[in-house]
């Protein structure tokens, strides 16, 4: 058994199956054991989803178990990344908004939550470029789909199989949000031009879910304890967003 790069550093590889402790509820747990997989069989993406033990159980002892699949990350294709976002949410496009997604209390939930403007608890108002990119929001009217909020270092690429997708990090969002948060994540964290800000999207409103990408960031970054000046990276991306917004800074 070899531990695994990435992540929260907590999943293990033994033979083809990935163990990791539970870090989702059980009822989404349960969602994507039942109502995933079922979509799951209608898409070309090979998507991770729990395996149950011999005894039939999702979870043994703490811990979860899904499938190891093959492929690597590779930084550089987030047009690709970007279509496989809008493709994810076409596979789920006739689901119920899960009950799971409105019961979660962790710092990604409660960042996402802020981004879009619907919970104020905890909120990282001190936090570097939160004020500006908070006066620059604006209502969007894109509708709500299920994404998968965390795509950038969760796709992975092989040159035989089909793309493969893991650690689904759901959220009841509008598609180009989830996109935005891969281009927020390219040019902060992994080299991109900053017009890819401008070209991964051709929605109008993309600025706007661009500045709800880099609230949720900062604002995990926040609520997860990074300390201000770790937050640099995001500095020319915010920049730019604000200038594509006409959103003035305020120092």
């Amino acid at each position: 058994m070899s531990k695994l790069p990435g992540g929260r550093g907590t999943a293990w590889k033994a033979g083809d199956v990935t163990l990791k402790p539970l870090d989702v509820l059980p009822q989404e747990l349960l969602w994507l054991d039942e109502v995933a997989r079922v979509h799951a069989g209608d898409s070309r993406l090979r998507l991770s989803l729990p395996i149950r033990s011999q005894s039939g159980e999702l979870v043994v002892d703490g811990w979860t178990a899904f499938p190891y699949l093959a492929g690597e990350h590779q930084a550089g294709r987030w047009l690709e990344i970007a279509r496989i976002a809008r493709e994810f949410a076409a596979v789920f496009s006739d689901v119920r908004r899960p009950a799971f997604v409105d019961m979660r209390t962790h710092a990604w939930a409660r960042a996402d939550r802020f981004a879009w403007n619907e919970d104020h608890e905890d909120s990282p108002v001190d936090a570097p470029y939160v004020a500006d990119l908070v006066n620059a929001r604006r209502p969007v009217s894109d509708p709500p789909a299920l994404i998968h909020g965390d795509l950038t270092g969760n796709v992975l690429f092989d040159s035989i199989l089909p793309p493969a997708v893991i650690d689904l990090t759901l959220y009841w969002r509008p598609v180009e949000y989830s996109v935005a948060v891969i281009a927020i994540d390219a040019v902060c964290f992994e080299g991109a031009p900053l017009s890819l800000l401008e070209t991964i999207s051709p929605n109008p409103a993309f600025p706007q879910h661009l500045i709800r990408a880099a609230l949720f960031r900062i604002a995990t970054d926040h609520l997860n304890g990074r300390r201000t000046s770790d937050y640099y990276p995001y500095c020319a991306a915010v920049d730019r967003i604000l200038q594509l917004t006409d959103g003035p800074r305020q120092g």
